[in-house]
């Protein structure tokens, strides 16, 4: 019996974490602002590039205040996404890195 109970459990913790989820999505989807790019400068302290409209702003927050600080130039602005590599890239490159040491020597 102790069981099913804990199934049924993990079964509604599940459901409840889904709906929240869909829920807090549709509520933080917005079509005017977006951050689009995060700089932590120190414990508690942030430069938030907030892209309002078709405007970039520069703001800047701290753990009790929140600042604006500049319109930025969106021609100035570079928003470049870094090649991803998978984990099996890293592992290979670390494992070939290994057997050259380890297979060599012998």
């Amino acid at each position: 019996m102790l069981i099913f109970i804990f199934i049924g459990v993990l079964l509604l913790t599940y459901f409840v974490t889904k709906k929240m989820a869909e829920f807090n999505k549709k509520v933080v989807s917005n079509k005017n602002m977006k951050v689009a790019e995060v700089l932590q400068l120190g414990q508690g302290q942030y430069l938030f590039i907030v892209k309002i409209g078709n405007e970039y702003h520069l703001i800047g927050a701290a753990k009790e205040s929140v600042n604006y600080c500049i319109k930025l130039d969106e021609d100035n602005l570079n928003f470049e996404v870094p090649e991803q590599k998978f984990f099996h890239e890293y592992l290979n490159q670390f494992m070939k890195g290994k057997r050259v040491n380890d297979h060599e020597k012998e």
